[in-house]
Protein backbone atom coordinates (compact mmCIF):
# COMPACT_ATOMS: atom_id res chain seq x y z
CA UNK A 1 0.00 0.00 0.00
CA UNK A 2 2.76 2.32 0.78
CA UNK A 3 4.50 1.56 -2.45
CA UNK A 4 1.34 2.14 -4.48
CA UNK A 5 0.50 5.39 -2.73
CA UNK A 6 4.03 6.58 -3.17
CA UNK A 7 3.84 5.95 -6.87
CA UNK A 8 0.43 7.65 -7.18
CA UNK A 9 1.58 10.96 -5.69
CA UNK A 10 4.31 11.62 -8.22
CA UNK A 11 1.93 10.69 -10.97
CA UNK A 12 -0.65 13.14 -9.68
CA UNK A 13 2.00 15.79 -9.40
CA UNK A 14 3.01 15.19 -12.95
CA UNK A 15 -0.59 15.37 -14.13
CA UNK A 16 -1.08 18.65 -12.25
CA UNK A 17 2.19 20.05 -13.54
CA UNK A 18 1.37 19.40 -17.15
CA UNK A 19 -1.16 22.28 -17.64
CA UNK A 20 1.06 24.88 -15.89
CA UNK A 21 3.50 25.43 -18.76
CA UNK A 22 0.60 25.56 -21.15
CA UNK A 23 -1.16 28.15 -19.03
CA UNK A 24 2.09 30.05 -18.63
CA UNK A 25 2.62 29.92 -22.37
CA UNK A 26 -0.91 31.17 -22.95
CA UNK A 27 -0.44 34.01 -20.46
CA UNK A 28 2.89 34.98 -21.99
CA UNK A 29 1.35 34.83 -25.48
CA UNK A 30 -1.53 37.04 -24.38
CA UNK A 31 0.90 39.47 -22.74
CA UNK A 32 3.02 39.52 -25.87
CA UNK A 33 -0.11 40.10 -27.92
CA UNK A 34 -1.21 43.00 -25.69
CA UNK A 35 2.22 44.64 -25.40
CA UNK A 36 2.29 46.12 -28.91
CA UNK A 37 -1.30 47.35 -28.53
CA UNK A 38 -0.61 49.54 -25.49
CA UNK A 39 2.30 51.53 -26.96
CA UNK A 40 0.30 52.15 -30.11
CA UNK A 41 -2.55 53.59 -28.09
CA UNK A 42 -0.20 55.73 -26.00
CA UNK A 43 1.59 56.88 -29.12
CA UNK A 44 -1.66 57.87 -30.80
CA UNK A 45 -2.82 59.72 -27.68
CA UNK A 46 0.51 61.49 -27.38
CA UNK A 47 0.34 62.34 -31.07
CA UNK A 48 -3.12 63.85 -30.59
CA UNK A 49 -1.90 65.74 -27.54
CA UNK A 50 1.11 66.93 -29.48
CA UNK A 51 -1.17 68.09 -32.27
CA UNK A 52 -3.13 70.33 -29.90
CA UNK A 53 -0.07 72.41 -28.87
CA UNK A 54 0.86 72.72 -32.53
CA UNK A 55 -2.54 74.24 -33.24
CA UNK A 56 -2.26 76.52 -30.22
CA UNK A 57 1.25 77.50 -31.20
CA UNK A 58 0.04 78.23 -34.73
CA UNK A 59 -2.76 80.39 -33.28
CA UNK A 60 -0.33 82.22 -30.99
CA UNK A 61 2.15 82.72 -33.80
CA UNK A 62 -0.64 83.96 -36.09
CA UNK A 63 -1.85 86.42 -33.46
CA UNK A 64 1.74 87.50 -32.82
CA UNK A 65 2.23 88.06 -36.55
CA UNK A 66 -1.03 90.03 -36.70
CA UNK A 67 0.07 92.16 -33.73
CA UNK A 68 3.50 92.58 -35.28
CA UNK A 69 1.94 93.66 -38.57
CA UNK A 70 -0.52 95.91 -36.74
CA UNK A 71 2.24 97.55 -34.69
CA UNK A 72 4.05 99.04 -37.71
CA UNK A 73 0.71 100.16 -39.13
CA UNK A 74 -0.25 101.90 -35.88
CA UNK A 75 3.21 103.42 -35.57
CA UNK A 76 2.99 104.58 -39.17
CA UNK A 77 -0.39 106.15 -38.43
CA UNK A 78 1.09 107.87 -35.37
CA UNK A 79 4.01 109.13 -37.45
CA UNK A 80 1.63 110.42 -40.13
CA UNK A 81 -0.53 112.09 -37.47
CA UNK A 82 2.46 113.72 -35.79
CA UNK A 83 3.83 114.85 -39.14
CA UNK A 84 0.42 116.30 -40.05
CA UNK A 85 0.24 118.08 -36.69
CA UNK A 86 3.77 119.41 -37.09
CA UNK A 87 2.93 120.57 -40.61
CA UNK A 88 -0.19 122.26 -39.28
CA UNK A 89 1.71 123.94 -36.45
CA UNK A 90 4.46 125.05 -38.86
CA UNK A 91 1.83 126.45 -41.20
CA UNK A 92 0.26 128.33 -38.29
CA UNK A 93 3.65 129.74 -37.38
CA UNK A 94 4.27 130.85 -40.94
CA UNK A 95 0.82 132.46 -41.00
CA UNK A 96 1.53 134.39 -37.82
CA UNK A 97 4.86 135.60 -39.23
CA UNK A 98 3.54 136.79 -42.60
CA UNK A 99 0.51 139.05 -42.74
CA UNK A 100 -0.92 142.22 -44.20
CA UNK A 101 -2.49 144.85 -41.94
CA UNK A 102 -4.54 147.85 -43.00
CA UNK A 103 -5.12 150.70 -40.53
CA UNK A 104 -7.46 153.66 -40.94
CA UNK A 105 -7.45 156.42 -38.37
CA UNK A 106 -8.53 159.88 -37.40
CA UNK A 107 -6.17 162.03 -35.31
CA UNK A 108 -7.52 165.20 -33.76
CA UNK A 109 -5.26 168.20 -33.13
CA UNK A 110 -4.27 168.73 -29.49
CA UNK A 111 -1.80 170.60 -27.27
CA UNK A 112 -1.31 173.61 -29.64
CA UNK A 113 -3.97 176.30 -29.75
CA UNK A 114 -2.64 177.92 -32.92
CA UNK A 115 -2.01 174.66 -34.84
CA UNK A 116 -5.36 173.09 -35.54
CA UNK A 117 -4.41 170.30 -37.97
CA UNK A 118 -6.43 167.09 -38.11
CA UNK A 119 -5.28 163.95 -39.93
CA UNK A 120 -7.09 161.19 -41.82
CA UNK A 121 -4.54 158.43 -42.40
CA UNK A 122 -4.35 155.11 -44.19
CA UNK A 123 -1.51 152.71 -43.35
CA UNK A 124 -0.68 149.38 -44.97
CA UNK A 125 1.89 147.16 -43.24
CA UNK A 126 3.41 143.78 -43.86
CA UNK A 127 4.95 141.81 -41.00
CA UNK A 128 8.28 140.30 -42.02
CA UNK A 129 9.99 139.26 -38.79
CA UNK A 130 9.35 138.35 -35.15
CA UNK A 131 11.77 138.52 -32.24
CA UNK A 132 9.91 136.86 -29.40
CA UNK A 133 7.03 139.16 -28.49
CA UNK A 134 8.35 141.90 -30.80
CA UNK A 135 7.21 141.99 -34.44
CA UNK A 136 8.63 144.17 -37.23
CA UNK A 137 6.55 145.62 -40.07
CA UNK A 138 7.19 147.77 -43.12
CA UNK A 139 4.64 149.54 -45.26
CA UNK A 140 3.22 152.75 -46.68
CA UNK A 141 1.30 155.73 -45.31
CA UNK A 142 -1.21 157.95 -47.09
CA UNK A 143 -2.11 161.09 -45.16
CA UNK A 144 -4.86 163.66 -45.68
CA UNK A 145 -4.35 166.74 -43.51
CA UNK A 146 -7.05 169.36 -42.97
CA UNK A 147 -7.11 172.49 -40.82
CA UNK A 148 -5.04 175.63 -40.40
CA UNK A 149 -2.41 177.39 -38.31
CA UNK A 150 -2.38 180.90 -36.87
CA UNK A 151 1.30 181.38 -36.18
CA UNK A 152 2.16 185.06 -35.52
CA UNK A 153 -1.51 185.85 -35.84
CA UNK A 154 -1.35 184.89 -39.49
CA UNK A 155 -3.91 182.41 -40.81
CA UNK A 156 -2.36 179.71 -43.00
CA UNK A 157 -4.11 176.83 -44.65
CA UNK A 158 -2.83 173.41 -43.53
CA UNK A 159 -4.60 171.17 -46.03
CA UNK A 160 -2.25 168.74 -47.80
CA UNK A 161 -1.77 165.19 -49.01
CA UNK A 162 1.28 163.22 -47.98
CA UNK A 163 2.59 159.82 -49.04
CA UNK A 164 5.64 157.77 -48.12
CA UNK A 165 7.21 154.68 -46.54
CA UNK A 166 6.48 153.65 -42.97
CA UNK A 167 7.92 151.32 -40.38
CA UNK A 168 6.23 149.78 -37.33
CA UNK A 169 7.47 147.93 -34.25
CA UNK A 170 4.90 146.09 -32.15
CA UNK A 171 5.19 144.41 -28.78
CA UNK A 172 2.35 141.90 -28.29
CA UNK A 173 1.04 140.05 -25.27
CA UNK A 174 -1.73 137.42 -25.35
CA UNK A 175 -4.62 138.39 -23.06
CA UNK A 176 -7.11 135.51 -23.27
CA UNK A 177 -8.89 133.41 -25.86
CA UNK A 178 -8.75 135.27 -29.17
CA UNK A 179 -7.70 138.62 -27.70
CA UNK A 180 -4.21 140.15 -27.83
CA UNK A 181 -2.88 143.43 -26.46
CA UNK A 182 -0.01 145.30 -28.06
CA UNK A 183 1.94 148.54 -27.99
CA UNK A 184 2.61 150.04 -31.43
CA UNK A 185 5.34 152.50 -32.37
CA UNK A 186 5.53 153.76 -35.97
CA UNK A 187 7.45 156.26 -38.04
CA UNK A 188 6.64 157.52 -41.55
CA UNK A 189 8.56 159.75 -43.95
CA UNK A 190 6.05 161.73 -46.03
CA UNK A 191 6.32 163.88 -49.13
CA UNK A 192 3.51 166.46 -49.43
CA UNK A 193 1.96 168.05 -52.46
CA UNK A 194 3.11 171.46 -51.11
CA UNK A 195 4.63 173.02 -47.99
CA UNK A 196 2.82 171.61 -44.98
CA UNK A 197 1.62 173.11 -42.81
CA UNK A 198 1.75 176.74 -43.84
CA UNK A 199 5.25 178.17 -43.45
CA UNK A 200 6.52 174.57 -43.29
CA UNK A 201 8.23 172.30 -45.84
CA UNK A 202 7.04 169.87 -48.51
CA UNK A 203 8.12 166.87 -46.49
CA UNK A 204 7.90 165.75 -42.88
CA UNK A 205 7.82 162.92 -40.37
CA UNK A 206 4.82 161.31 -38.73
CA UNK A 207 5.47 159.58 -35.40
CA UNK A 208 2.78 157.50 -33.70
CA UNK A 209 2.60 155.45 -30.51
CA UNK A 210 -0.24 153.83 -28.58
CA UNK A 211 -1.87 150.67 -27.19
CA UNK A 212 -3.92 148.33 -29.39
CA UNK A 213 -6.38 145.50 -28.74
CA UNK A 214 -6.65 142.81 -31.43
CA UNK A 215 -9.46 140.26 -31.74
CA UNK A 216 -8.80 137.19 -33.94
CA UNK A 217 -12.26 136.28 -35.21
CA UNK A 218 -10.91 133.57 -37.56
CA UNK A 219 -7.65 131.66 -37.85
CA UNK A 220 -6.46 134.07 -40.53
CA UNK A 221 -8.28 137.35 -39.89
CA UNK A 222 -8.33 139.86 -37.04
CA UNK A 223 -9.72 143.27 -36.23
CA UNK A 224 -8.06 145.76 -33.88
CA UNK A 225 -8.64 149.10 -32.20
CA UNK A 226 -5.93 151.46 -30.95
CA UNK A 227 -5.68 154.78 -29.17
CA UNK A 228 -2.88 156.75 -30.82
CA UNK A 229 -0.78 159.78 -29.93
CA UNK A 230 1.04 161.40 -32.87
CA UNK A 231 3.62 164.08 -33.55
CA UNK A 232 4.23 165.62 -36.98
CA UNK A 233 7.23 167.78 -37.92
CA UNK A 234 9.98 168.05 -40.49
CA UNK A 235 12.89 167.87 -38.09
CA UNK A 236 14.36 171.32 -38.76
CA UNK A 237 14.71 174.24 -36.37
CA UNK A 238 13.24 176.72 -38.85
CA UNK A 239 10.09 176.48 -40.92
CA UNK A 240 8.97 173.60 -38.77
CA UNK A 241 5.51 174.29 -37.34
CA UNK A 242 5.10 170.83 -35.82
CA UNK A 243 1.79 169.72 -34.35
CA UNK A 244 0.44 166.94 -32.16
CA UNK A 245 -2.80 165.03 -31.86
CA UNK A 246 -4.60 161.98 -30.52
CA UNK A 247 -7.22 159.67 -31.98
CA UNK A 248 -8.41 156.17 -32.78
CA UNK A 249 -7.03 153.68 -35.25
CA UNK A 250 -9.05 150.77 -36.66
CA UNK A 251 -7.07 147.85 -38.06
CA UNK A 252 -7.78 144.79 -40.21
CA UNK A 253 -5.23 141.98 -40.43
CA UNK A 254 -5.09 139.00 -42.80
CA UNK A 255 -2.57 136.17 -42.25
CA UNK A 256 -1.18 134.21 -45.20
Amino acid sequence: MNIKSASIYPLAACLLAVPLPVAAAQVSAAAQAELPVMPVTATSVSAKEAAVPDTASQTVSASAESHASAAPASSAMKIQTSSAESAKSSSQVSHSQDNIEVQVEYLDARFFENRDVNLYNLHVYRQYKTLGALSLHYGLTLERAVGSTTEDDIYRDAEAVGFGPSYMMRWTRHVSGKLDASLDGTGSILAYNHAHPGNGRAYGFLWRIGPRLTYHYTDRDAVSLAYIFHHSSNGFKSHNPGYNGVGFSLGFTHNF
